[in-house]
């Protein structure tokens, strides 16, 4: 197994700024982390404070090229589905062990193989003041499902075939087979009915600048810029984002964005493609690589009679050198692995990783000739 690796590259010259990473999971995105480091004083000890004024810039410049739409549902731009998820919130979100977090659903009752019950969480606000409720939820499903519309959400709801709003917090969701971890299904974001009231979803003008639930919510839209400023009405107090303001600057192509981010232009980029040096030079940035959720698959054919005899598999496993594989075949940007699920998640409860050991595959394959 073969993963690629994402890159999220930051411009260095400006320590002071707090910037926020967006992180797209599969189940993963872009999250918001502090960029900046402040130089604190010591309870305990008398400091001059004309040496430890800091000053924080609270903006932050984020780009976007070939933008579609800000309509989480709508666009098919990957880097409108990352900065996305700070403007609009799921049902369940994932932790950094991929674990579920409950975000708008406060909990997820399953009550036999093909029935949930969903409760949502009280007192969240849209970004124009009105309230969340079971309505917006099902308004969002019947979309993705019924709304003639592409969507990269559309698998997740493949299983769904009925949802019944019960009250203005509770929902039953009702699938057609057992689907297992299907709360892991529920990471689409949820848009409001009333803002829609009316309106035909994929023409809708309100498309320019739908409300969300979530951090930040849209304060202006131009051709060049979107805009975007902390939400006052969030629901969780215990947020409280270091950015005031965030500037996703819009590029007609991949090499205007890149000229933009040389030029200083942008504050931070999230790119897939292992060359970038090429396009942005080396210097003058710093980047913090990623595994991303794209891997090539290798494995034995177990149908042949050979490769069906366990230890002739565990024997030539230890005969390859993948590492040697990738850094000469593929280069850069790639990494090995064993299992499918080894960045930090959950279920990666021990390593599963296999050395080249030519000697002992060697011994491995003489005690199956033997049979002992």
């Amino acid at each position: 197994m073969i993963y690629s690796v994402k890159q999220v590259i930051k411009l260095g010259n400006n320590i002071l700024k707090y910037i926020f990473i967006i992180i797209v999971m599969g189940c993963i995105g872009f999250g918001i982390y502090k960029m900046s480091q402040n130089n604190k004083a010591q309870t305990n000890e008398t400091v001059d404070q004309t040496s430890t004024v800091t000053t924080i810039q609270t903006d932050l410049r984020l780009a976007v090229s070939n933008f579609d739409t800000i309509n989480p549902l709508l666009s098919n731009n990957r880097n409108v589905q990352e900065i996305s998820k700070i403007i609009y919130e799921p049902l369940v979100t994932l932790k950094e062990d991929y674990k579920i977090q409950y975000c708008l659903a406060e909990e997820i009752a399953k009550t036999d193989d093909l029935n949930y019950v969903i409760k949502l969480r009280h007192g969240v606000l849209w970004q124009d003041g009105t309230s969340f409720t079971s309505n917006d939820v099902k308004f969002t499903v019947d979309l993705i499902k019924n709304g003639g519309f592409n969507t990269i959400y559309a698998n997740n709801l493949n299983a769904v075939v009925g949802l019944e709003v019960i009250d203005e917090t509770t929902l039953k969701m009702t699938l057609s087979a057992p689907t297992d971890f299907f709360e892991y299904h529920l990471t689409f974001p949820i848009l409001s009915a009333n803002h829609y009231a009316g309106q035909e979803f994929t023409t809708s003008e309100k498309n320019i600048s739908p409300i969300g639930t979530g951090l930040f919510k849209i304060a202006t839209v131009d051709s060049n810029v979107i805009k975007l400023t902390q939400n006052e009405l969030y629901w969780d107090s215990s947020k409280s984002p270091m950015a005031k303001e965030i500037n996703i600057n819009l590029y007609n192509s991949t090499g205007e964005l890149y000229n933009a981010f040389k030029n200083g232009e942008i504050d931070l980029i999230d790119v897939k493609i292992e060359n970038v040096e090429e396009y942005i030079g080396s210097i003058g940035y710093k980047k913090i690589e990623y595994k991303s959720r794209n891997y090539d698959f290798l494995t034995f054919n177990t149908q042949n009679t050979v490769f069906a005899d366990a230890n002739v598999r565990k024997a030539i496993s230890k005969m390859i050198d993948k590492n040697n594989i990738v850094a000469s075949c593929l280069g850069a940007g790639y990494v090995s692995s064993n299992f499918s699920l080894d960045m930090g998640n959950w279920l990666y409860t021990k390593d599963l990783s296999v050395q080249t050991n030519t000697e002992e595959a060697a011994q491995i394959l003489i005690r199956c000739r033997l049979g002992i």
